[in-house]
């Protein structure tokens, strides 16, 4: 298993490991154990998050595109899949509902959309990353996908996610101007 462009998360208290081809492992909890959960994703994508979302595990598949003058409709693909426990598989969803997927080279994590007191969920925000190649042409990686329009926008164009980062906490204004 390699885990290059793959992800790690904690989930139920056992480390989940996901690999580019959406082959997902479960670590036992003595770390030694290696437990085969799911096996690689037909036809899957370029680069794969996993999140926890209300109690499930959720798995992010991204569609990169390097043949294409931006904007355009093919420029970004995202699918995402539930683990299905039971039946030991992952399960494409249609809807994110009113959650809102964060995802980032550092961490990954949902919230909803009422609690972040934004109008509308069912959509992924993209936090700069480094080796997020296909973001470099478009606003360097801070952006929103909206699942139910299949549509990436710069983070800029959507001020209601805009302003849950800027201007940033002045608790971390003061920590940066003291180092």
């Amino acid at each position: 298993m390699s885990i290059k462009f793959g992800d790690i998360c904690l989930f139920k208290g056992r480390l989940y490991v996901v690999d580019k081809n959406g082959q997902t492992v479960m670590v036992g909890p003595d770390n030694s154990n290696v437990h085969l959960v799911i096996e690689p994703l037909v036809g899957g994508g370029d680069k794969k998050f996993l999140v926890e979302r209300e109690g499930e595990l959720l798995l992010v598949d991204i569609y990169e595109c390097f043949c294409f003058e931006f904007p355009g409709p093919d420029a970004i693909r995202v699918d995402v899949f539930k683990l299905d426990e039971m039946e030991k598989k992952w399960v494409k969803l249609t809807t994110l509902g009113d959650s809102v997927l964060f995802l980032g080279n550092e961490c990954s994590f949902s919230a909803s959309a009422s609690d972040l007191c934004v109008p509308r969920g069912n959509c992924v925000v993209f936090t700069y990353g480094g080796d997020f190649l296909y973001f470099r042409k478009m606003w360097c990686g801070n952006c929103v996908f909206h699942m139910d329009q299949g549509r990436l926008s710069p983070l800029s164009d959507c001020p209601e996610y805009f302003t849950l980062f800027w201007p940033p906490p002045e608790w971390i204004v003061k920590s940066c101007l003291c180092n």
